[in-house]
């Protein structure tokens, strides 16, 4: 596999610093590049029986459902979003392609030879395969640097509740003007999902690697960012939210430069029918 090595000028900073970024950013392409090598050389797990097919309803209707059982499906799915949930990764993680990945639909029921209730570690293999063998996906990993936002553990230390059953379970995420819960959310998602609510950038840099439960509220907040008819001072919802994360589950998202890392595409072909 190709080694990409990022070149970016970000400005000057101590050896220290440089050292530290270089390190980041070497162990984030390693955790991608281990990512896509298990997706194309090793061929993992596989769907036993699946079909994929262009959705061309004219309607908005967006779902996913993992379980019960061994069973998988999405309907009215672009390929990012699916390349979202195969690769844990948010829509400007990814790069390169034609406009159709993000525009054009599709559907997928999958069903898996395995016992008890498809789990996502088992899901993410099996869809990733599925993407190369149907969409003829192709892609390698690399990085960049951008101004963003690090999710940190505050001074105070993490006040989170780890997960009652130990599993992930990504769709129980919930973001609106009141607050926001999930089960068995781990870090790296709780950023992305956040900062994707939030229109930012975010990378978990909190070192904590378990699965959690979290609920935080804000609701008696929300004179401070609605106008009474529905509308949201978007600056003024960040900065509650970003207090509320603090006080009540000890996280902070602090704003910095990040190394994103990235999946490029160097091919892909559209589905047009099963």
């Amino acid at each position: 596999m190709t080694t990409f090595v990022r070149s970016v000028n970000v400005g000057s900073r101590t050896a220290s610093g440089v050292q530290m970024v270089s390190y980041v950013a070497r162990s984030l392409i390693a955790v991608f590049a281990a990512t896509v090598a298990l997706a194309q050389v090793q061929a993992p797990t596989e769907f036993d029986n699946a079909s994929v097919s262009l959705n061309t309803a004219n309607d908005r209707i967006v779902t996913i459902d993992v379980g019960p059982g061994a069973k998988f499906a999405a309907r009215g799915y672009t390929l990012v979003l699916l390349m979202q949930r195969a690769y844990r990764v948010m829509d400007w993680n990814v790069s390169g392609g034609p406009d159709w990945i993000r525009t054009d639909r599709f559907d997928v029921s999958a069903n898996a030879i395995i016992e008890g209730n498809l789990t996502e570690e088992q899901l993410r293999p099996m869809l990733q395969k599925l993407l190369a063998e149907r969409f003829k996906l192709r892609l390698h990993p690399s990085s960049k640097e951008m101004a963003g936002y690090a999710l940190l553990v505050s001074k105070s230390g993490p006040k989170l509740k780890p997960a009652s059953d130990g599993a992930e379970h990504p769709d129980t995420f919930r973001m609106n003007s009141a607050g926001l819960s999930g089960q068995g959310t781990r870090m790296e998602d709780l950023a992305r999902y956040v900062g994707g609510k939030l229109g930012l950038v975010a990378m978990d840099m909190t070192g904590l690697k378990g699965v959690y439960d979290v609920k935080v509220d804000w609701s008696s907040q929300q004179d401070q960012f609605t106008d009474g008819f529905g509308g949201v001072d978007r600056d003024a919802w960040r900065r509650v939210v970003l207090m509320a994360l603090e006080n009540q589950l000890g996280l902070k998202l602090n704003p910095q430069t990040i190394t994103v890392p990235m999946l490029v595409i160097d091919s892909v072909e559209k589905v047009l029918k099963n």
